[in-house]
């Protein structure tokens, strides 16, 4: 597969290789994984809301009486 990027684009994919000591592919798949949406996504944030309200319900209510 041929990837076609401007030059500035280019130069960030080069960038994030270079900062995360891998190859340009690499980087880019990586990049590709983390954008794509998941199919249990909202399952996945569902999950992460209900265990941070939960962990900072105390907070929460005391900031509302601010």
């Amino acid at each position: 597969m041929t990837l076609r990027l401007s030059p500035t684009e280019d130069e960030t994919l080069a960038r994030l290789a270079r900062q995360f000591r891998m190859s340009k592919n690499q980087a880019a798949a990586q990049a590709i994984d983390l954008a794509a949406p998941k199919r249990d996504h909202a399952e996945f944030v569902h999950r992460s809301t209900t265990r941070l309200l939960a962990r900072y319900s105390g907070l929460m209510e005391r900031l509302a009486e601010v």
